[in-house]
């Protein structure tokens, strides 16, 4: 009797056995159909930031100061005091212009001024004298203005010489050429011993930080543009790498020829990396907008009269037409047609049809 009843149990719980496997069977049965009947694609939510609004140009970059650097006289160049290439300060000694010859005419100048200094000092006794003689009448009128005549001709010999040596002292200066500002000093133009007349070409001064950044916005802009804003530049030499600026000058006029305004930004350059003459592109900020929807740029369906996108709604694709805005690099902002938080199929909408029924693609795991 006991193994008809153990017999009996272990049956049943064979039939329980088989029972809980036909569910699992059929549960998973179902789930692949199900799996197999949906779409797979890559889904992602619509977000919510913040984006600045820029107005891209072209512009030129210009040093901050630039000169070239003349003598005010002619003659030989003495020496120079610099090497080409090299960083300069304001008033450091770049050229001597020789000046034996200035050097011996202001001595002589001087010379003759103490001279003449003398004579005015008997010339002023004398009429001292004179006048006090006709005072008391020991002497005719025309005594006393003679010697008040030869006064006035000394102290005019005095003044003209002291014009003349302040003259030369300027032309003293001008033989020694200095830096008018901190720069770098480009290709020398001439060597020691060459004549030069004056206004000739000696060499050019440049100072590169910091820069200048000249670009022209279209008439429209005018009413965005404004001194201090933020200015991002590009130079071609390093593409992945973007220099900061800032607005400060913007042309009191409009260019009749191309109906555009003139405007320069200014940025450091510590390090020389930017050179004077180069182009750069130029992304001027105007504004920011504040948390506005963003998709993925490749979440964009492009149609005949503008973009779709595909939402998901319970496992269903639902086309959406959609107004975009400020485009990013891989982003593009939604003016219409989503909202924030929504479900969206980011890629893999290439075989997706109204209605059809999609489901998150599975990520391949890497295994090693």
């Amino acid at each position: 009797m006991k193994h008809i009843v153990d017999g009996s149990r272990a049956s049943c719980a064979g039939r329980i056995f088989r029972l809980i496997g036909l569910s699992l069977l059929f549960f998973l049965s179902s789930s692949a159909m199900a799996q197999q009947n949906c779409i797979p694609v890559d889904l992602t939510e619509v977000a919510a930031t913040d984006l600045n609004e820029t107005i891209e140009a072209i512009g030129t970059l210009e040093a901050n100061q630039q000169a070239t650097l003349k003598p005010e006289l002619a003659g030989t160049i003495e020496a120079v005091h610099f090497e080409e290439g090299s960083a300069v300060s304001k008033e450091q000694l770049l050229f001597s212009i020789e000046d034996d010859k200035y050097q011996a005419q202001f001595r002589a100048k001087e010379a003759a001024l103490q001279q003449h200094k003398a004579e005015l000092v008997n010339a002023r006794r004398n009429f001292e004298r004179r006048k006090r003689l006709f005072e008391k009448k020991q002497v005719s009128e025309e005594v006393r203005d003679e010697a008040e005549t030869q006064l006035k001709i000394a102290q005019a010999v005095v003044q003209r010489l002291q014009s003349e040596i302040e003259e030369f002292k300027e032309i003293l200066k001008d033989t020694k050429i200095r830096a008018p500002f901190d720069g770098i000093v480009g290709e020398l133009l001439v060597d020691p011993g060459n004549w030069v007349d004056a206004g000739t070409p000696l060499a050019a001064l440049t100072q590169n930080d910091p820069l200048h950044i000249a670009f022209t916005l279209p008439e429209k802009s005018i009413g965005r543009v404004k001194i201090g804003q933020r200015a991002r530049i590009q130079v071609p030499a390093s593409p992945k790498q973007h220099f900061d600026g800032r607005v400060f000058f913007i042309s009191p006029r409009i260019e009749i020829s191309s109906r555009s305004l003139l405007v320069k930004a200014k940025l450091d350059n510590p390090d020389d990396r930017l050179k004077p003459g180069g182009f750069a592109s130029v992304q001027l900020k105007v504004g920011t907008r504040n948390d506005v929807p963003v998709i993925p740029e490749e979440a964009l369906i492009p149609t005949r009269t503008g973009y779709m996108v595909f939402s998901v709604q319970e496992g269903q694709a639902h086309a959406r037409q959609v107004e975009i805005g400020l485009r990013r690099p891989g982003t593009v902002e939604i003016t219409s047609g989503l909202d924030t938080d929504q479900t969206i199929i980011r890629a893999g909408h290439e075989d997706v049809q109204e209605d059809d029924r999609v489901c998150p693609a599975k990520k391949e795991q890497n295994t090693q």
